[in-house]
Parts: structure tokens; C-alpha cells; sequence
């Protein structure tokens, strides 16, 4: 059983040490509570093990080993993803071919095609989930015919890039919606024909994506090295690199920033951090709509150093580098800057101003809570503000409770 392992884990380094649990809670910043829960078995966060480990100079994964997970019942989203898990990873029959499904209508129609990829890519940017989950089945399916439909040519790569673009929205979809595993299969089918048409850009993208994937799912260490390994094989000449490949390359950079720093390793994110910041600062400014519908520039690589400082626990460089970040060079997608304001909101948390992140919580549930309400994150911080209030909660906080089920 994880739990157990971890138990076991945490009890010997404490002991080892010559701790107590309430010596291990104080040096590590996590309750003694929560320090007992974890040594009788309880379930753990993983930003929770990642405090413990820095405070035992080990990296996070240390903690973590591997094991069969209890058995649960069967969840509500097994069936709601059904026409999602049928497109992107459909039956295989005993020719080795995938069934895709009903044959569509009509000729295929790649302009079309092309102008609805456009269309889901500008959904998914502005959190429009519910809209997704209705078009992305048929768009992929749509996606696989147009490829067997053309078997040679300009017209066949066309409709193999349209494919590695849908399934690699996809994907990044399915990773917010936290269907991790089927996210990764829709950002490897999405890989492997971008690798097929020769697009670099358009296959770090997914490679980058997939990072991602594995960062949620807790693989630190496998999701830095891919990134790393990626990016020192297409790093390109800054002289003359176009916008497109200075996303891939940065991106790639960011994620391995982010894994490493996940992992109790901050002198290596910081690297990475810096050289990401190299490749945005080329750009000048944020540029929209790059390879895999990413946006990239000055803005998108500085948001990794507060983010970083954050998972040091070090909020006042967090915040300083948080004032640093261009504010003449436009805006980053919309989850790239979320995510960025959950850091300066836990930040603000962290350095004793509650207020002022219930004020940045506040508006982030106003303004995008398709996406607020499938943050972990969102609901560590929004905690955090409850734990931190020196009276009842106000009327922002409650609501703000309530949006996110937690308990006030």
C-alpha cells in the first residue's frame, strides 16, 4: 500500500535524524497533524511530500515507491469520458487496425477540418470545457478519416498535421480535466505524427505537453529528463531561431524547471528557469497561436521564477520576481497566467496578506471558473486563506469556500 510505504519512509528519516514529529513539523512547515496522520498511513498531497522531503534534503520521489493502489469504485467520469476514451484511443481488431468508429458523411473536407481545430483551440483558451467535451470526440474521429482519406501528398501531411493538432489539444484538455493517462495517449498520437511529417515545433509541443501530464501524475524525474533530452536535441541557433522553435525549445525548458523544482532540486530549476527566460526574452513579446496553439515570449518564460521560489518557500521572492515580470509585453494564454496568479496568491498568504489573496482568488472564480474549479492547486490556496483568517471568514472567502468544497 503507498500510504504505508510513505509511512515507513517518513518514520525512518525522521528517526534517523533524531527527530520527534513535532521537531519534523516545525522544520518542514506541515502540521504536526498532518506529520501523525502520514506516519499512521493517512493519504498524502504531494506538494505535502515535497515540503517533507526539502526538509530532509532528499528529492521528493524518494518518498514514494511503488505499490498496487487500493481498489475504488467505479467513478461517474469512466463514463462521461467514454467518447473521448472511444476516439482517442479506439479498439484494435485482430488486423492490428483501430475501428474509428462510424465512417462520416460526405467528402472530406480539410478546409473545414482546419477551420474547426481553429475553433476548439480558441474554446479550450477561453475555458470553455463544456464545449469541448461535446466537440472533441467527433472533431478526432473526424481527424482519423481525413488521414485514411488521403493517402499521398500535401493533402495527406495537411491532414496528419490537422490530427497532431486536435489530438494535442486534446490532451492539454484532458490534463486540466485531470484524465492524465488518457491525456498522455492522446499527446503520443499526437507526437508520433508530427515526428511523421517532420514538424519539430509542432512534436516538442506535444513532448512538452506530455511533461506536463507526467508532472501532475508525480514522475518529477522521468519529466525532467524528457525535457532536457528534447530540448538538447532541437536547442536552435538564437541568431536566426523563428518564434515557433524558440516556443518548443522554451517550453520544454519551463517544464523541466518545473519538474525539478517539484523535486527538491532548485538550483537546477533555477537553470533551466534562466535559459527559458533567454528564449522568451528573444521574442520581445508574447506571441499567440505558435506550434500546438501555445503562446510564448517574455511573459510566458518569467511566470516559472515565482513558481519556483513558491515550492522553495521563499513567497518574497516570489513576489519580487512577480513585480519583475514585463508588464509592456502582452499577456500569456489564460492558464498559463491563472496558474501564475495561484502562486502570487499563495504567496500573499504565505507573507501574511490573506486579503489580498482572497482578492486575487475572488476574481479568478468570477472571471474563469471552468478552469478554477479543476485546480488542486486552487484549493490548497483557498485553504490556506481560511487557516490564515484572524476572524469569520468574509463573504468573498465564503464563497469562494463553497465554489471550491472546502471547509471553511
Amino acid at each position: 500500500m503507498r500510504e504505508s510505504i510513505i509511512a515507513d519512509r517518513v518514520r525512518e528519516l525522521r528517526r534517523r535524524r533524531g527527530q520527534s514529529q513535532e521537531e519534523l513539523a516545525e522544520v518542514s512547515g506541515v502540521s504536526y497533524a498532518v506529520i501523525k496522520k502520514i506516519e499512521q498511513g493517512g493519504n498524502v498531497r504531494m506538494e505535502t511530500l515535497h515540503k517533507i522531503a526539502k526538509a530532509f534534503g532528499v528529492v521528493t520521489v524518494y518518498l514514494v515507491a511503488p505499490s498496487s493502489p487500493e481498489p475504488t469504485e467505479a467513478a461517474v467520469d469512466d463514463l462521461v469520458l467514454a467518447e473521448m476514451r472511444s476516439a482517442i484511443h479506439p479498439p484494435v481488431s485482430i488486423t492490428g487496425h483501430p475501428i474509428f468508429g462510424l465512417t462520416e458523411a460526405g467528402a472530406p473536407d480539410l478546409a473545414g477540418l482546419r477551420r474547426a481545430v481553429n475553433n476548439v483551440a480558441t474554446a479550450y483558451h477561453a475555458d470553455r470545457y463544456d464545449d469541448l467535451a461535446g466537440a472533441m470526440p467527433a472533431l478526432v474521429r473526424s481527424a482519423h478519416h481525413h488521414v485514411e482519406a488521403f493517402d499521398t501528398g500535401d493533402e495527406q501531411n495537411e491532414a496528419v498535421r490537422l490530427r497532431a493538432d486536435i489530438t494535442g489539444l486534446a490532451g492539454r484538455y484532458l490534463i486540466q480535466i485531470r484524465a492524465h493517462d488518457l491525456a498522455l495517449i492522446a499527446l503520443q498520437t499526437s507526437l508520433r505524427d508530427a515526428i511523421k511529417i517532420g514538424d519539430t515545433p509542432l512534436a516538442a509541443a506535444a513532448v512538452s505537453s506530455q511533461a506536463w501530464a507526467m508532472l501532475r501524475q508525480g514522475r518529477l524525474g522521468e519529466a525532467e529528463q524528457l525535457c532536457v533530452k528534447t530540448a538538447d536535441e532541437i536547442e536552435p541557433k538564437m541568431s536566426t531561431a523563428t518564434p515557433d522553435q524558440l516556443s518548443s525549445w522554451g517550453w520544454l525548458l519551463a517544464r523541466a524547471a518545473a519538474a525539478a523544482s517539484r523535486n527538491n532540486r532548485p538550483r537546477e530549476a533555477r537553470e533551466y528557469a534562466a535559459v527559458a527566460r533567454t528564449a522568451g526574452a528573444r521574442l520581445e513579446h508574447e506571441h499567440e497561436d505558435l506550434a500546438g496553439h501555445h503562446n510564448f515570449g517574455p511573459v510566458s518564460a518569467a511566470v516559472m521564477g515565482p513558481e519556483i521560489e513558491i515550492l522553495a518557500d521563499q513567497p518574497d521572492a516570489a513576489l519580487r520576481l512577480a513585480n519583475q515580470i514585463p508588464r509592456d509585453a502582452g499577456r500569456a494564454n489564460t492558464s498559463t497566467w491563472n496558474r501564475h496568479l495561484l502562486d502570487v496568491a499563495n504567496a500573499h498568504v504565505a507573507t501574511g496578506n490573506a486579503d489580498k489573496a482572497t482578492d486575487i482568488m475572488d476574481a479568478l472564480r468570477r472571471q474563469h471558473p471552468e478552469w478554477l474549479r479543476y485546480q488542486q492547486y486552487g484549493r490548497d490556496v483557498t485553504r490556506s486563506i481560511l487557516s490564515k483568517r484572524p476572524r469569520m471568514p468574509n463573504e468573498a472567502q465564503r464563497q469562494l469556500a463553497e465554489f471550491m468544497n472546502v471547509e471553511g
